[in-house]
């Protein structure tokens, strides 16, 4: 299959971010961290989780940053009033999905709207710790996580609880009602985070945790679990200097054989991972796998780890690797020499978690590429609205009289932004159309006809050169309507 991320970068090649130096840049004094930028670069959700506040960001007013901290009712002992607000995203209309935690650790999932925070509905087997991560451009559904202990749930892991992925989705009323994703089967560990999906709420992005301490890529494409790495089993005891450990004798001391075969022996259940036993040399041995944001043309930004080499006892060569996956095609674009891809636009556009940002060929430090005048450290970009032009990040001092580092965050408006995304209609199955400025490329099908809305053929190639418009697209058997710039 073609390569989709390599075709959009030779579809968009010559495509720039224009008016940088008109970018205009507000580094803040609230400590915090961006979670989330709406799509249409209007609003911003900030959390300072060190004082327990959360923000939200206005474009019609940027130099200021809107406390939105539930404080609940002040005729309440303090301790049956919220003790810290979380602001994770927002949407096109300025709706802030998060959480609000109590005293007793009690932490609910919860949206600000019109003024005030109101709970969303949790599952009866939630334990303590609920969150709703993320929400598409319309507000209509909210995806997040509740840490679950489930009575049909087997090992170690899942009895002592999991983190279990749901959505809430908008109902007429104006509430929303819960979908939480218990029958998806999840290695006996803590569970699937989620920490992104896709703007029509169809594809949860996030990490699993298994094996020894690894955390492995995943998504969830309709319901639907998707995890890219092989998870086996394998029994194991503990070796020292040749003997083997059989348990403690009556006045507690350890007892060891050196017969390999005693039926004494203790033997435990190990997973491996692509046939690699995890942790096997500390925590540098561990996997780390993540999907933090993804575009709206199916493509997730985050990190891989791989292994090569693998031996007769479980051991390997383990590389981590800065990833795009695009799950439309089943396509990766890897990079040895960056730690993670925070988020971008196809592969034309990328910010790294190196703190620099990738455009093109060209590769610059994000303070450098849009002049940032501060004293801080900028760390990185974490979230960007669907065309480029606003941009946030996160910038840090250390404190002295603590010896640690604070966070700041930090908002880019680009003069210009970016110019040339493309849009695309179909699937793998049916045949994929992909449109960009001047031009259709159709993949995946055999016969293809370009029509624009007058009903007139302008084209039956798989490449058809074509204005500015809207078209119709017949890929063998499938039709779609299509944008081009």
């Amino acid at each position: 299959m073609k390569n989709f991320l390599l075709l959009i970068g030779l579809a968009l090649a010559g495509t720039s971010l224009t008016g940088k130096a008109e970018s205009k840049v507000y580094v803040f004094d609230n400590l915090g961290i961006v979670g989330g930028v709406s799509d249409n670069g209007k609003f911003a959700a900030i959390t300072d989780d060190e004082q327990y506040l959360a923000y939200i960001w206005r474009a019609s007013n940027p130099e200021e940053l809107y406390d939105i901290t539930e404080k609940g009712d002040p005729s309440l002992p303090a301790s049956q009033r919220p003790v810290f607000t979380t602001a994770m995203d927002v949407s096109d209309d300025g709706i802030v999905v998060g959480s609000i935690g109590y005293a007793d650790y009690y932490q609910y999932p919860a949206y600000y709207k019109d003024g005030e925070w109101n709970k969303l509905p949790i599952d009866p087997d939630a334990v303590n710790t609920t969150e709703a991560v993320c929400i598409t451009p319309d507000g209509k559904i909210i995806a997040g996580y509740q840490y679950l202990k489930l009575a049909s749930a087997t090992g170690d892991g899942a009895s002592r609880g999991q983190y279990i992925p749901c959505q809430w989705f908008l109902q007429e009323d104006g509430t929303y009602e819960l979908k939480t994703y218990k029958d998806i089967k999840l290695p006996d560990h803590q569970g699937f985070y989620p920490m992104t999906q896709t703007p029509d709420g169809k594809v949860i992005g996030g990490q699993v945790f298994a094996a020894f301490g690894s955390n492995l890529n995943a998504l969830l494409v309709e319901g639907e679990l998707v995890m890219f790495d092989e998870i086996t089993t394998f029994k194991d005891c503990l070796e020292y200097k040749g003997k083997y450990y059989t348990g403690v004798d009556e006045n507690g001391r350890q007892t060891w054989t050196d017969d390999i075969n005693d039926p004494n022996i203790i033997w435990d259940e190990r997973e491996l991972i692509n046939g690699y036993f995890d942790g096997i040399r500390g925590e540098e041995s561990m996997m780390n796998g993540f999907f933090t944001n993804c575009d709206g043309n199916g493509n997730f930004y985050g990190a891989r780890s791989y292994v090569t080499n693998v031996t007769e006892d479980h051991d390997g060569v383990l590389t981590n690797n800065a990833v795009i996956y695009n799950y439309i095609t089943d396509t990766w674009y890897n990079d040895k020499g960056v730690s993670f891809f925070s988020a971008g636009i196809g592969d034309q556009l990328i910010f790294t978690g190196n703190g620099d940002v990738i455009e093109g060929s060209e590769v610059k430090p994000v303070k450098e590429a849009y002049g940032i005048k501060s004293s801080l450290t900028i760390n990185g970009i974490s979230k960007i609205s669907a065309d480029g032009k606003t941009i946030a990040g996160v910038a840090s001092d250390l404190n002295p009289a603590i010896g640690e580092y604070q966070y700041y965050p930090f908002i880019i408006q680009v003069d210009g932004g970016f110019n040339g995304i493309p849009e695309i209609a179909g699937s793998p199955n049916k045949g994929l159309v992909i449109a960009t400025p001047g031009r259709i490329e159709v993949l995946n099908a055999e016969n293809v006809a370009v029509y624009d809305l007058n009903g007139r053929l302008v084209g039956t190639d798989k490449v058809t050169e074509v204005n500015a418009g809207v078209y119709v697209v017949k890929a063998d058997n499938e039709s779609y309507k299509i944008v081009v710039k």
